[in-house]
């Protein structure tokens, strides 16, 4: 039969392969699937296809159809776990070069491994296969080498001990070591480990209202190197130097919303760059009104810096599985927050209407430190950790009759007084219902809410301890992919033009093209349908 007979028929197939998706016909979508070209990138794409469909019909809220299409999602995903695990039986490296090779489908090029991270394919990614190839990625890869070129060992001591002597094994492996991802991590977190000290010292002993120049230290210097450094490295480098990549790599803006918004990551690290440049703007207008906010930015700048100083523990095995369990028990609790705001916000009005009466100033134009909000959601929120404030409840503090100072002059009853002056604090107006309020409120907080959250907590902890070394190894992927295209900052401005050199001029690392072991995948794609036809029956 004609080799192009042959192309045209694998791309019909395809063909109605996503017409048996669209349509949800299970049986059909498997025997198409099998006919296809690159089953495992196809069962990838299904599998994901599937998924969104799912999500969709979620939204509507028909539930049915949101199962059945789940249920055929994670057929095809089982379908790729039993090709991963065959083909890798059959041959190892072979497999591992197969989960990078870039090949279209439906008119998509993407390699199988870039697919299922994308669409959060936990199991797949924790394959061994997978794992496997991305630690010999993680311990002596070149991009440019062929995958028999690389040492078949990947494992910590072999890499330092590549890294440490050139004389034992050669001095490719020396080379391969010291360009390797995790030499690129680990010399790019000590650079964050020292920016994070500097920052420190510069926060707490030189952060000061500069007149010139030359009143700008040494670390502050090194902070504003190392941020437009790092700022590159996100922004203008993966522009320029993975261009091609971000060209055929078109996702939707929505897609690209959702990714960015569930890594905490990303958000810590946008978010630290925001507040920093906040912080530089105000120290540049050079105003004493400003200096106290600055030092406040930049305080939160270096705590936000801190926080993701914490991504270097992710690829340790102990400290990975820990990281990602606090970040679940985080989400978690901003969830049970909105409750916890609710009940705050109700009683702290209760409290403000009854203890202030008529106190109508609620938005001071002194400053933000004297708006009302304040005092209105203080007081509930302390409570919830078991603080009374029964005398500032009861205004014992607050003895005088209207119109007097008390003996200490922090509060009055004159009306004057406390609008001209925010410093002074109105005195509490006693009321019995105040008390009322409080004894249902803390009983309510103290007793439900806190031990529903502790229930909460401990159900969540017991899940994600099921499941933290599949989340690890997925969050572990991100992280490995991620130093394997970047340099340690700020060495990458160094390194510049020497990347856009290799990427014009030299190959990119990507394994593309051929018939990478079809006829296997063909072969086995007939038998896991027959495997999942045996289980059904």
């Amino acid at each position: 039969m004609p080799a192009g007979f042959m192309t045209y028929s694998k791309s019909y197939f395809s063909d109605l392969l996503a017409w048996a998706l669209f349509t949800n016909r299970v049986e059909l979508a498997g025997v198409f699937w099998s006919k296809c070209k690159n089953q495992l990138l196809t069962a990838v794409m299904a599998s994901s296809l599937l998924k969104n469909m799912a999500e969709n019909a979620s939204s509507t809220k028909d539930r049915q159809l949101h199962e059945e299409l789940m249920n055929h999602s994670r057929l095809f995903e089982e379908r790729v776990i039993h090709m991963q695990t065959a083909l890798y039986e059959e041959s190892e490296y072979e497999a591992m070069l197969l989960m990078e090779v870039m090949e279209k489908s439906w008119g998509i090029q993407v390699s199988p491994m870039i697919c299922a991270y994308e669409h959060n394919m936990i199991d797949v990614i924790g394959h061994p296969c997978i794992q496997r190839h991305l630690n010999r990625i993680w311990y002596n890869e070149q991009t440019c080498l062929s995958i028999d070129t690389s040492a078949a060992a990947a494992k910590w001591m072999d890499w330092l001990g590549n890294a440490c002597c050139c004389c034992v094994n050669g001095h490719d492996p020396f080379f391969r070591a010291w360009f390797s991802p995790l030499m690129t991590f680990f010399i790019h977190y000590m650079f964050v480990m020292g920016v994070i000290v500097g920052f420190s010292a510069f926060l707490m002993t030189n952060l000061r209202i500069i007149s010139n120049i030359y009143d700008i230290g040494i670390y502050e210097w090194l902070l504003y190197l190392w941020l437009i450094a790092d700022i590159l490295e996100e922004f203008v480098f993966p522009i320029l130097i993975r261009r091609n990549y971000f060209r055929s790599r078109k996702h939707t803006c929505m897609f690209k919303f959702k990714r960015f918004v569930f890594n905490v990551w990303n958000l810590l690290t946008y978010l630290s760059y925001a507040v920093i440049l906040m912080a530089v703007c105000m120290r540049i207008v050079n105003s004493s009104d400003f200096h106290r906010m600055t030092l406040r930015l930049y305080s939160l700048g270096l705590f936000l810096m801190y926080m993701r100083f914490l991504q270097c523990m992710i690829v340790q095995s102990y400290f990975g599985p820990k990281i990602i369990m606090i970040g679940e028990m985080l989400l978690e609790l901003i969830k049970f927050a909105w409750i916890l705001i609710v009940f705050m916000m109700c009683t702290g009005v209760l409290y403000h209407a009854n203890m202030y009466p008529s106190h109508y100033d609620m938005w001071s134009t002194k400053g933000v430190q004297y708006w009302r909000i304040w005092k209105i959601i203080s007081l509930p929120y302390w409570q919830i950790y078991g603080e009374l404030f029964l005398e500032e409840i009861q205004g014992a503090s607050c003895s005088p009759p209207p119109g007097q100072n008390n003996a200490n002059g922090t509060c009055t009853f004159v009306r004057t007084e406390w609008e001209n002056n925010p410093e002074i604090e109105r005195c509490v107006e006693y009321d019995w219902a105040v008390l009322i309020i409080a004894a249902i409120y803390m009983l309510i907080t103290n007793l439900l809410l806190v031990n529903l959250i502790i229930a909460l907590f401990t159900s969540r902890f017991e899940e994600v301890q099921k499941d933290s070394d599949r989340l690890w190894k997925f969050w572990r992927y991100s992280i490995i992919m991620k130093y394997r295209n970047r340099d340690p900052v700020p060495l990458n401005l160094l390194f510049l033009p020497w990347k856009l050199i290799r990427t014009n001029c030299m190959c990119n690392g990507q394994v593309k093209g051929g018939n990478v072991i079809q006829e296997a995948q063909n072969l086995h794609a007939v038998k896991c349908l027959y495997i999942q036809s045996t289980k059904t029956t």
